[in-house]
C-alpha cells in the first residue's frame, strides 16, 4: 500500500470508529476509537510543518479526552467485574468530515514530502530524550509524562516504518513500553477507586497491598528497560544523518 493510501485510511478509520462509538459506546468501540484517534493525531503531527489546523487538533484532543474516564471505568470493570459504565450523557464524537476533507485536499496538493518523516522522527527522539533525562528519582508523574510521549511515538512510528524511515524493531519496543506504562497507569487508577468499592476493610487492604506490589514490580521493569528506550530515542534523533 502506498504512503498516501495508508494516510487516507487513517482518516477513514477515525470516522468509522467515531460512528461506532456514537452508535454503541461499549468497551471495544471506545478502545478502537481511541486508537484510531491517536493514529489520526500522529498523522496531523507529521504534516504540521506544512498543514496546521489548530482548531481541528484541539477538538480532536478534546474528543479523545472526553472518553478517558469512561475507558478507565471499562478497564476496571473488565478486571474486577464491576458494573460497566456507559458514555456520559450528551457526548457525541465529531466526525470532522469538512475539516478532514479540506485537510486531505491540502495534503494531496503537497505530494508525499518524505523529509517530513525525517523531521518528525528527529523531533520524537528529542522529546523522548527530554523525558528520559529528568532527574532521578522519578515520581509517578514523570512516568505519566513518558507514557504520553511513548504513546505518540508508537503511533507515529507505524507511519514512519511504512515510509521506510524507522525500524520495525523500534515499533516492537515502543509497543512493549506502551503496554507496561499502561499497566502502571491502570493500577494507579485502580488504587484511586478502592475507597468507593463495595469491599470490606480487610478486602480493601489486601487489594491495596497487591496493587502497590504490582506497581513497584512494573516500575522496576521499566527502570531496567530505560537504556533500551534511550538507544531507540537516539536512533530516531540520528535519522537526519542518513538523508
Amino acid at each position: 500500500m502506498m504512503r498516501s493510501e495508508i494516510e487516507k485510511t487513517r482518516l477513514k478509520e477515525y470516522q468509522e470508529a467515531a460512528r461506532q462509538v456514537n452508535s454503541c459506546a461499549d468497551d471495544e468501540a471506545v478502545h478502537s476509537y481511541r486508537i484510531a484517534a491517536r493514529r489520526l493525531q500522529s498523522l496531523l503531527a507529521l504534516w504540521r510543518p506544512l498543514i496546521y489546523v489548530p482548531r481541528l487538533e484541539r477538538k480532536l484532543g478534546q474528543a479523545v479526552n472526553s472518553l478517558s474516564a469512561l475507558r478507565d471505568a471499562q478497564v476496571h470493570a473488565q478486571k474486577f467485574g464491576s458494573k460497566v459504565s456507559k458514555a456520559p450523557p450528551g457526548v457525541v464524537l465529531p466526525l470532522f468530515e469538512p475539516a478532514l476533507r479540506d485537510w486531505w485536499e491540502q495534503r494531496e496538493a503537497w505530494g508525499n514530502q518524505p523529509q517530513l518523516g525525517v523531521i518528525y522522527a528527529m523531533a520524537l527522539g528529542h522529546r523522548l530524550l527530554m523525558c528520559l533525562d529528568r532527574p532521578e528519582p522519578w515520581a509517578l508523574r514523570d512516568w505519566h509524562q513518558l507514557r504520553l510521549q511513548v504513546k505518540e511515538a508508537r503511533y507515529a512510528i507505524e507511519l514512519l516504518v511504512c515510509a521506510g524511515i524507522a525500524s520495525p524493531s523500534w515499533l516492537s519496543e515502543l509497543t512493549e513500553w506502551q503496554e507496561l506504562l499502561g499497566q502502571l497507569q491502570d493500577r494507579r487508577q485502580w488504587l484511586k477507586r478502592l475507597p468507593g468499592q463495595a469491599l470490606s476493610d480487610e478486602e480493601q487492604s489486601a487489594r491495596a497491598v497487591s496493587l502497590q506490589q504490582q506497581i513497584e514490580a512494573r516500575l522496576t521493569t521499566l527502570s531496567e528497560r530505560k537504556p533500551l528506550l534511550r538507544q531507540l530515542a537516539l536512533g530516531l534523533l540520528r535519522t537526519g544523518r542518513h538523508v
